[in-house]
């Protein structure tokens, strides 16, 4: 189990990221239902939504939301994003551990968001102008700053949590899911994330 205080590390890092009125973080207990619905349900101000488009074609579903996900949008001409993170991944029970792990995940999954915004406010796999992106790029990118960090920070125990998820892909006929996978993999190998999933500490 790890002794690294992961509540305190997303409680930090979101003041941090908010503080700049750029970003706004929410906890959630549905990811199930659409993001655009998500701004209204949490009364998030905006006047238009910005959903980008894939560059090319990348499979029937790419709405994927393993834990989280970001809705971009624009207020009073500003460019805005609103981060939404699942409240819980695990039910909540009398074992601290679920505890812990719910908040290993809540700031991995800040830190893969994160990783998103910082994509597109550099316009490395998306065009602002365009509205366009390279979604499987995209994708792998958050994925793998989120890894590098949590391996630099040495927060073993929320890599082993995300490698875990990075492993699953719950629909092998997914086909953006898997080239997502299969991308990702040209730079972490299986074998690696095997490796770190079983790490917990």
């Amino acid at each position: 189990m790890s002794d690294v205080n992961y509540q305190n590390l997303f409680e930090v890092l979101k003041q941090k990221e908010e503080a700049n009125g750029k970003i706004i973080i929410i906890l959630t207990p549905d990811l199930s239902i659409p993001t655009h619905d998500l701004m209204i349900r949490h009364r998030v101000k905006f006047d238009t939504a910005i959903n980008f488009k894939a560059f090319t074609e990348c499979g029937s579903d790419v709405a994927q939301k393993m834990g989280s996900s970001t809705q971009f949008y624009t207020l009073n001409n500003e460019d805005k994003a609103a981060v939404f993170i699942q409240n819980e991944f695990i039910p909540y029970g009398s074992d601290c551990n679920g505890n812990i792990m719910n908040e290993a995940y809540r700031y991995v999954f800040l830190m893969h968001e994160l990783a998103h915004i910082n994509d597109v406010e550099n316009g490395i796999n998306f065009d602002k102008e365009t509205e366009e992106g390279d979604l499987v790029k995209a994708a792998v990118y958050a994925k793998v700053c989120t890894l590098k960090h949590l391996t630099l920070k040495k927060q073993t125990y929320a890599r082993m949590l995300y490698a875990k998820t990075l492993l699953k892909v719950d629909d092998v006929k997914n086909e953006y899911s898997l080239k997502v996978q299969r991308e990702l993999m040209k730079k972490y190998p299986k074998k690696k994330l095997m490796q770190w999933s079983k790490q917990s500490s």
